[in-house]
């Protein structure tokens, strides 16, 4: 591995710990996946933490699956967080100078400053910020304000944000599990960031990243994200349904719910305790259940004020989207263009299906860093070369202007010497 970056990231799911190790070469030039592993999680649920210490366990076997494969100690991890309890607030804030200025960085910071002040309640930690709808003057909205000149700074200041406490808790377990907690990124953005391209976000788009626990909403406009919510509606309500309608396990709900979408006939029958069942009557309970995906996405865009921003429509990632009965059923009730979101792939995964969306994005967004990191050390590197070289040749200048003043002066006494002889 030599001095290749190395990180790993945790998605601690309701259904499923995830955990992969990222590599980004020397120059960063390059990314793979070195190792994925999923393992069941027990101690969770509704992204709600019943019991610490077994959570803690299932992540430790997570972390010891990657440190056997790749004989190596992993000590700082970069965790996913989501969940109801992260919430979206937006703000406009606007700054007036006594004179006429050149706006500075300084001066989007006291924006940002100004609005966590307004948004940020008690226990509340910003997991993220986004300006957008900057203006100079009243003049028309600018990518990047700094370095015009002007009276007046305004913009609308977004911050996602969730109670300290869940983070305090997500350490907690972490830290139990041998690990330190490097960063932190929420999953949504996470999702977005491994699923949406620059056109989708710059048109309008809403991600629904629909898991096993919570479904995650996160809409994007002129490339900015604008609005996020969180529902605890997942996966494992069409288990829980089925459980309560025909008085079985968990197991035997999750045996046949996967018999029902993997079969071709819809009056294919099941029996169940001493009642038969058909593919139908299961695939019915799915799509009941699916109505509440459906509600919630488009009462979500309603209260967002965004609903006529989606020149990109739905995309849904996450695990529940494999479903093809779930997907038909949104698709074809929503009333907006739907597509199955992806996330990208990435040397060292040969499937990449939607539940790895979170992973993935996280991975990307702290590669990205350590990126930007090599380009501003290589551009100093370049600048500092360029300043030595700019100083040999102002040495050597001086050396030659030296030589020939040396020169001159010989001359000059070879000269004198000469004329005493005429």
């Amino acid at each position: 591995m030599g001095n290749n970056i190395l990180k790993f990231i945790l998605d601690i799911g309701n259904s499923k710990i995830k955990m992969l190790a990222g590599e980004l070469s020397e120059d960063g030039s390059k990314l793979k996946i070195l190792k994925h592993v999923e393992v069941d999680s027990e101690g969770i649920k509704k992204s709600i933490i019943e019991s610490p210490a077994l959570l803690s366990e299932s992540i430790r076997k997570a972390k010891e699956l990657i440190e056997e494969d790749l004989k190596l100690n992993i000590e700082k991890v970069n965790l996913g967080i989501g969940g109801t309890k992260v919430c979206s607030r937006t703000t406009n804030i606007k700054l007036t100078f006594e004179e006429e200025k050149e706006i500075k960085e300084s001066d989007l910071n006291k924006l940002y400053e100004l609005a966590k002040e307004e948004l940020k309640y008690g226990d509340e930690e910003i997991l993220k910020k986004e300006y957008y709808n900057l203006r100079v003057d009243n003049a028309g909205i600018v990518k990047n304000p700094v370095g015009l000149s002007g009276k007046e700074l305004q913009g609308d200041i977004h911050l996602v944000l969730t109670k300290s406490s869940d983070i305090e808790d997500l350490k907690e377990v972490v830290i139990r599990s041998g690990m330190e907690i490097e960063s932190i990124c929420f999953n949504a953005y996470a999702a977005s960031r491994a699923t949406l391209s620059f056109e989708d976000k710059d048109k309008g788009v809403a991600l629904i990243d629909i898991g096993e626990g919570t479904t995650d909403i996160i809409i994007y406009k002129n490339n900015k994200m604008i609005y996020v919510k969180s529902l605890s509606l997942g996966g494992m309500h069409y288990i829980s349904d089925l459980e309560y309608i025909y008085k079985i396990s968990k197991e035997e709900a999750l045996k046949i719910m996967d018999k029902a979408i993997s079969s071709n006939d819809l009056e294919e029958t099941f029996i169940i305790g001493n009642r038969k069942v058909s593919t139908k009557n299961i695939i019915d309970a799915i799509n009941a259940r699916t109505d509440d995906f459906v509600k919630f996405i488009r009462n979500t865009i309603q209260d967002s004020g965004f609903t006529g921003y989606l020149g990109k429509g739905i995309c849904l990632t996450g695990g529940v989207t494999r479903i093809d009965e779930t997907y038909d059923w949104i698709k074809g009730n929503l009333g907006y263009s739907v597509k199955r979101a992806y996330p990208i792939s990435i040397s060292g995964i040969e499937d990449s299906r939607p539940e790895m969306s979170v992973c993935i994005g996280i991975l990307i967004e702290v590669m990205e860093e350590e990126y930007n990191k090599i380009e501003k050390n290589k551009k100093l590197k370049e600048k500092e070369e360029k300043a030595l070289k700019q100083d040999v040749i102002q040495k050597d200048n001086k050396e030659q202007q030296l030589n020939k003043k040396i020169e001159k002066e010989r001359f000059k006494k070879i000269k004198m010497w000469f004329s005493n002889f005429i």
